[in-house]
Order: structure tokens, then C-alpha cells, then sequence
């Protein structure tokens, strides 16, 4: 999709851990990162909010593979929210994301994030919606 280019191109840090990969040493740098991806808030912190996440699955997917802890497959299935693949680390990651949106939306407009049932489930529902409404 549109900004994956942007990501590959920055790469990712990862540094050896417990003997992953067997010729590193704890700590040893493996990959280095090249850049940086950011993501302003024009004029939503939701939507950057969801943008953000995306972005921070997508490169989980790529870590845990680098580490040898996710086969290919497994990560294009992770990385897509395949919620087959590592349940409870997609949900674990999902309200990482959720509780993120509501507290910088609480910092700065004083409620908790809109669409949060859109970062939590992929989709919008009815509660979401008329828990926005009570927000807005």
C-alpha cells in the first residue's frame, strides 16, 4: 500500500538477543535503521492515531521475523491483522494502540479518542458510534 516504500526504505534496528542470530553477541546491533517515518496530526488524532498503528504493526511483523520468532507467512499474516495469527498478541497490541489514542486525546481535547472501536476491531459498529457521539 501507499507508505510501505516510505517504511522499507527506513528499515528497522534490531540488535542480537539470546543467541538470535548464533554468530551475534547479546546486544550486537544486526540491522540498522536508516531513517525515520512520522505521522502529523493535520487535523485528526484519531486518524493519525489509526495511521500510527497500522505502521506499528506492520514493523512488529517485521521484528518478530528478523528475530526468528515469525515465519514469512506468519508475518504477512500478523502484519495484515489476520486475527488467526497470534490472537492474543493482535489484541494485546490493539489496545496498546486504543489506550494510546485515548490518552494523548485526552491531553489534548480534554475526551477520550473517537473511532476507538475502529483501532479495537477493525470496523466501526453501532456502540462505537454512539459512544462518539456522546464525545464530540
Amino acid at each position: 500500500g501507499e507508505g510501505v516504500e516510505e517504511l522499507v526504505a527506513c528499515g528497522m534496528f534490531l540488535s542480537a538477543v539470546h543467541g538470535t542470530p548464533p554468530h551475534a553477541r547479546l546486544g550486537e546491533a544486526i540491522v540498522r535503521q536508516s531513517g525515520v517515518v512520522r505521522a502529523n496530526c493535520i487535523d485528526c488524532l484519531d486518524r493519525t492515531n489509526l495511521a500510527q498503528s497500522v505502521m506499528a504493526r506492520w514493523m512488529l511483523s517485521r521484528q518478530l521475523e528478523g528475530l526468528g520468532v515469525l515465519s514469512a507467512a506468519e508475518r504477512e499474516g500478523f502484519s495484515s491483522g489476520n486475527a488467526a495469527c497470534f490472537p492474543h498478541l493482535q489484541r494485546a497490541l490493539q489496545e496498546l494502540w486504543v489506550s494510546h489514542g485515548d490518552a494523548l486525546s485526552l491531553q489534548y481535547a480534554g475526551t477520550q479518542a473517537l473511532r476507538s472501536d475502529l483501532t479495537r476491531t477493525g470496523r466501526r459498529t453501532l456502540h462505537g458510534v454512539l459512544a462518539d457521539s456522546m464525545s464530540s
